[in-house]
Parts: C-alpha cells; structure tokens; sequence
C-alpha cells in the first residue's frame, strides 16, 4: 500500500495564516499598550559638570510620534541616555541621578535613578518620557532631577556635591 502524499496547500494556508497572525499582532498590540495611535513624547536634556556640579537648565521639547516610533525605536534604547561630552581621568567620580515626575494631577511618581561611574568632565543626559512613564494627558508636566555626586581627585580628596535640574513641560 502506498502512503498518501502529504497536503501542501494545508502546509502554505497554516503558514499564511501564522504571518497573518503575526502581522496583526505587531500592529495591533503597540496602540493598544500606548491607548491609541499617537503618542505624546517629551525630550527633556541637560548637561552636568562633575567637579564643580554644575548643570544647565533643562530644555524640554514635547512632539507626538507614533506608537509603533515608541515602543519600537525610543523605548528599546531607554529612557535615560547619557554621553561624554568633555570627560577626563583626573579624578574619579560616582554620579546618582534621581527622577521624579509630577503629573498634571499633582501626583508624583519616582522613575528611579540610574548610577554613572567615570572621569570628572561634563555630561550630557537626555531623557525621554511617554506613555510608560505616565506622560498620557494633557496638562502641565514637572520633571525632577536630583544629582548626587562623589568625587574623588588623587586619591586623597574626596567631595560630596549635591544639585537640582527641575523642568516643565506642557502637553496638549
């Protein structure tokens, strides 16, 4: 007796219809998470000096992007993103960097800290805030920023130096 030949269309409908499912997926599910299509985006950078700790003020721009832009492009590098700007290794340093975001509400919410540990130099920090941070209606947003640094120059000399950054924004 000879074994049935095996049903290639049952193959090719079972794999279309898993990239259907597939594609449905992947468009569905970031407006979903987001609450709807658009989402409200808010840059806010600053730069900060170790050594004297010093920053500047903080510049906030708020655009609207795309779900799909967040959770695919923005979120998947952080929240928090910093780079060297003018760092040297005279001196050490450990940097604790502290946010907190009051809503238009009054609430306040703790986003957490990060820790840097490097050189003494200046820094710039760039932090995006959206949807997972609770950046959703519309109003008048505070960020907080709260800057502790040790440093250490030599060896021997060692400082510990504390700053605010505080920036508002408006979503609409």
């Amino acid at each position: 007796m000879v074994a049935p030949a095996p049903k290639k269309k049952s193959r090719k409908g079972l794999i279309a219809l898993a990239v259907i499912v597939i594609a449905a997926i992947v468009l569905v599910i970031p407006p979903a998470l987001a609450g709807g299509l658009m989402v409200p985006l808010s840059k806010v950078v600053f730069n900060e000096t170790t050594g004297s700790l010093s920053a500047t003020q903080a510049t906030a721009n708020v655009s609207l992007i795309t779900a799909y832009e967040y959770y695919f492009s923005v979120r998947s590098g952080g929240i928090f993103r910093t780079s060297d700007t003018n760092v040297n290794s005279n001196g050490n340093t450990t940097i604790k960097i502290d946010l907190k975001l009051t809503n238009p509400s009054g609430q306040t919410t703790d986003l957490g800290n990060t820790n840097i540990n490097g050189g003494i130099g200046t820094r710039t920090h760039t932090i995006y805030l959206s949807v997972d941070q609770g950046v959703r209606v519309s109003g008048s947003y505070t960020l907080n920023v709260d800057i502790t640094a040790s440093v250490t120059v030599g060896g021997l000399l060692q400082a510990n130096l504390t700053t605010t950054v505080t920036t508002t924004f408006t979503v609409s």
